[in-house]
């Protein structure tokens, strides 16, 4: 187990180690590589047990970015009043008039 200032440490290294991660495919594994090597007493060989699966992972937090921007992005719209039920039923319409000719 790890006591608090081991987990304060590997808090404070993993904000800084991340801040360039998130726009790059597979750089998660190599912020979370370079926290674990900042940190005493976690042994770098346990990487070996994730490398098998953060392949999935990074897939994972694409589909999960995607998802996100485009939440936010439909919720700004509608706070800001660009977009309504109205606007949204009138284009559903349009778009399934133009699949059926």
């Amino acid at each position: 187990p790890l006591d608090l200032h081991h987990q304060i440490s590997i808090l404070l290294v993993a904000m800084l180690t991340s801040k360039g991660a998130s726009g790059v495919t597979g750089a998660g594994f190599i912020a979370l590589a370079a926290t674990l090597a900042a940190v005493p007493g976690i042994p770098i060989e346990s990487l070996a047990l994730l490398v098998g699966i953060d392949r999935f992972m990074s897939e994972c937090r694409a589909l999960t970015n995607l998802i996100g921007n485009g939440v936010a992005t439909v919720a700004i719209s509608r706070w800001q009043g660009e977009v309504t039920p109205e606007r949204v039923n009138a284009g559903l319409r349009k778009n399934h008039n133009l699949n059926t000719q």
